[in-house]
């Protein structure tokens, strides 16, 4: 799949469309869901222009890549996660399985939702 600029990540990467900004890096960018479904619930964005996981993996280089881990692991201390848990979802494609959604926004994101603590 070819990617496309006229998607709302590019947007929010270019500073067309705001949104709620975590944490910016380099080669990253992480925001707040607009629909969360957890009591944190975070988008962490390349801001590269890669589709999804495979096209980021195959394609970012490894500064990109480093970065964009290093950016993950940098929200997980921030938000405290690392003491509640958390989960990373990424979605690639039209998939769908039972209530896992498909990926609805074709720029490669990973989905940070957690606890803000251990209760």
């Amino acid at each position: 799949m070819q990617y496309d600029t006229n998607n709302v990540f590019y947007k929010i990467i270019h500073k067309l469309i705001d949104a709620n900004i975590v944490l910016e890096g380099e080669h990253y960018l992480a925001i707040h869901d607009i629909a969360p479904r957890a009591p944190v619930h975070i988008l962490m964005i390349p801001k590269g222009n890669y589709v999804d996981y495979n096209d980021f993996a195959t394609n970012a280089s490894p500064e990109e890549i480093i970065d964009f881990h290093s950016g993950l692991s940098k929200i997980i201390e921030m938000m405290q996660l690392n003491i509640g848990g958390f989960k990373l979802i990424s979605n690639a494609g039209a998939f769908e399985y039972r209530s896992l959604e498909r990926q609805q926004v074709m720029h490669m994101h990973v989905h940070i939702l957690g606890n803000l603590h251990s209760e």
